[in-house]
């Protein structure tokens, strides 16, 4: 039965009844309200009859200090007394109304007044009338239509729930009513299908039960027969097009709560239908139900048998799927974060193996620097697969990844990825003995004759020159960019970087001049680089930017005047800060300092609109795994300059552990009597005093070094 009157049309009936019945010609119509939610209905409603409108605000008498002249509704906010009798002569010549919100809310059931009463005795029972009277003004009020009887005596009993499927499945046995009330919500839930309930008086065997069935109910949306599920957790059809849209679906698309949800439907020691998932043929069928720790632990299981079994890309689509799901679901929880990082351990796996298979001897710029294809992606899976930490630590005990996870990281990032690094370091000692891996290639101290075109052409250009931007680090800012900016065009290339692949040397080579004018040369046992026969410092790099007619700012300088210019040289430094200094954590802090690079530089672009700006970078670096012993080596005894990864000399010989770079090396800018030996094996030091940086380090050989991504920015 649904409502025929909303709470002002009743309010008006009332007070327009009392007026016609009353003796006087401009009658007074007192309003008694038990509780006072009436007040703003009462008023608006008398000024509509054309009445004045007089409320008590602490005693009834007030209302006598002035005699009224005209129609007038004298209202009052408690319930009325046979103690006192200052309203006689209202009685006698114009009306009184007693009249509550429960009693006007029955009267919008004009049809069945009888079973409207229980509206009225709810409201005078409540242990927490204003709830109440607020559900009854909200439900009654004339906004959003009219309720149903059953649904409004849903609502007070669910303190404004109107779904009691909905609600069970979201709070639980805790917020549910005792007694009548309990009974009258069973009854309610078996009239929406839950027919497990039947005749349950224990509320937390309601739930327990009702939650049961929803479960079973978004199994079978998932494609479940539910044949196998007992006749009373049969989710019923709906107007002959399988079952709609399943109810714990809804709650959790709605609730605030999704986190704890998940720890009431991911629960171990509630594994609503354990016996038929641990059976199911094909768990992966299920995989877009989110609920039931059963069918979660069984996924988990299916997923490490075919990892062992080597089914990499069909693990990462099966842990995407699943993520996304979960993702969806509950948004970040430990059980979302599992298998993001599933998705990680499968792509690095992968990635190895391909690597593993190749026996690629191909270019190894090439090899390491294909923006599509290259292997800087294994450093990527690996980076992502360190920085989503241990989110095993998290689950409930019972899960199985907590026994399992570690073992599947550490098998890859310190055993598979060094292995994977060594070999590179090997493959790279080959190519340089060979003489061949750098001939033909972009080299980063050509960078400003290579773009002389758009550097000297009078657009405004901007240069992000990023300290330590390892290639797959590069390549997520370039990808961060793209969403940000998707109306910029945002490429990438290959370069390779400066060797040795120090700080000085990688930002000396990224200063304007001819690629002719650039050198490294010993002098008096130090290795310098150089412009037109000049040492290249801090001071030296600002000054050669600025003659150029480059604003030169360094990072957190607050210079909006430099900003102005059209051609910026803006340099970070706080990647290769983090790598020195942070020497646990660093890949976690790395990551928020590419959000933080991405948000500058969006932020410079949306400001300037600059015409074309680049992302630069000096150097890489290489990262190891956690646990690893490095060889220190003894530097040779004819090395003028020893670092921890290089040495430098004009007459090392090839017998220096490593790889010699001279002038045969095709690199253009050594000088011909300087040779410097550079370490492959990414677990050597040559012994240096210092401080070891165990994980994060420069120099080397490696292509993580000075295989670098250069990222060009215009507009399309």
């Amino acid at each position: 039965m649904t409502a025929t009157k909303t709470l002002p049309q009743c309010a008006h009936d009332a007070i327009e009844s009392a007026i016609d019945e009353a003796v006087d010609e401009d009658p007074v119509v007192l309003w008694w309200d038990d509780g006072g939610y009436l007040r703003d209905i009462v008023r608006e409603t008398s000024s509509q009859l054309g009445c004045n409108f007089r409320a008590a605000e602490q005693t009834p008498l007030e209302l006598r200090a002035e005699a009224p002249r005209d129609q007038t509704v004298w209202y009052v906010p408690q319930a009325s007394s046979d103690d006192v009798d200052w309203f006689k002569d209202v009685e006698h010549t114009g009306d009184v109304i007693e009249q509550h919100i429960g009693k006007l809310a029955a009267r919008c059931f004009e049809n069945d007044r009888l079973q409207a009463a229980t509206i009225r005795t709810a409201y005078e029972d409540a242990d927490d009338r204003e709830n109440v009277a607020k559900t009854l003004y909200d439900e009654l009020n004339g906004e959003g239509g009219l309720p149903s009887l059953q649904g409004l005596q849903t609502k007070i009993v669910l303190d404004g729930h109107d779904d009691p499927v909905q609600f069970v499945l979201e709070h639980g046995a805790e917020n549910l009513p005792s007694d009548e009330d309990l009974r009258e919500i069973r009854d309610l839930l078996v009239d929406n299908g839950v027919a497990a309930v039947d005749g349950v008086s224990d509320a937390q065997t309601i739930v327990e039960r009702t939650r049961r069935w929803a479960v079973a109910e978004w199994l079978v949306d998932e494609g479940l027969d539910k044949s196998l599920l007992p006749q009373e957790y049969q989710p019923e059809s709906s107007s002959g097009f399988g079952v709609s849209r399943p109810e714990l679906r809804s709650v959790l698309s709605k609730t605030e709560r999704k986190q704890e949800l998940a720890r009431v439907y991911l629960d171990p020691s509630q594994r609503f239908w354990h016996d038929i998932v641990r059976t199911y043929d094909d768990p992966w069928e299920l995989v877009d139900c989110p609920v039931d720790a059963s069918l979660e632990h069984r996924l988990w299981d299916e997923w490490t048998q075919s990892f062992h079994a080597g089914d990499y890309e069909q693990c990462a689509t099966q842990a995407e799927q699943r993520h996304e799901r979960l993702d969806a679901t509950y948004g970040d929880v430990p059980w979302t974060q599992l298998w993001e990082q599933a998705i990680d351990i499968a792509t690095l796996a992968n990635e190895l193996e391909t690597w593993e298979e190749s026996g690629d001897t191909g270019d190894v710029v090439e090899l390491y620097g294909d923006v599509e294809d290259g292997t800087w992606q294994i450093d990527n899976a690996v980076f992502n697969l360190i920085v989503s930490g241990e989110p095993e630590t998290a689950l409930p005990e019972e899960h199985p990844a907590t026994a399992k996870l570690e073992d599947l990281r550490s098998s890859l990032v310190e055993s598979r990825y060094l292995e994977y690094l060594t070999d590179l370091g090997d493959l790279v000692g080959d190519q340089i003995e060979a003489g061949s891996p750098f001939v033909g290639e972009n080299h980063a101290h050509q960078f400003f004759a290579e773009e002389q075109e758009h550097l000297q052409s009078g657009q405004s250009v901007a240069l992000f020159i990023v300290d330590a931007l390892r290639f797959d680090l590069a390549h997520e800012l370039a990808e961060s960019i793209r969403s940000e900016l998707p109306k910029l065009e945002v490429d990438e290339s290959k370069w390779v970087g400066t060797l040795p692949s120090d700080t000085e040397f990688g930002k000396a080579a990224l200063t304007p001049g001819s690629k002719f004018s650039f050198n490294i040369e010993l002098q008096d046992g130090e290795l310098v680089p150089e412009r037109n026969g000049r040492e290249i410092t801090n001071h030296r790099r600002q000054t050669l930017l600025e003659n150029d007619g480059w604003s030169y700012i360094m990072q957190d300088a607050e210079d909006e005047v430099g900003w102005s210019n059209t051609r910026v040289a803006y340099y970070w430094n706080d990647i290769d800060e983090t790598g020195e200094k942070e020497l646990t954590d660093f890949e976690e802090l790395f990551s928020d300092r590419i959000d933080a690079i991405s948000r500058i530089i969006c932020e410079k672009l949306r400001k300037g609109e600059w015409d074309r700006a680049y992302i630069l970078s000096d150097h890489g670096f290489v990262s190891l795994p956690e646990h690893v012993d490095i060889d220190d080596l003894h530097p040779p005894s004819n090395a003028e300059k020893v670092t921890r990864r290089w040495v430098a000399g004009a007459d090392l010989d090839d017998d220096t552990p490593g790889v010699l770079l001279d002038e045969d090396t095709h690199l253009g800018y050594l000088d011909d009597d300087t040779k410097i030996s550079v370490l492959t094996d990414p677990i050597q030091r040559f012994r240096n005093q210092g401080l070891p940086d165990a994980r994060f380090y420069h120099g080397g050989v490696l292509p993580q070094e000075f295989v670098l991504n250069f990222v060009t920015i215009t507009q399309e």
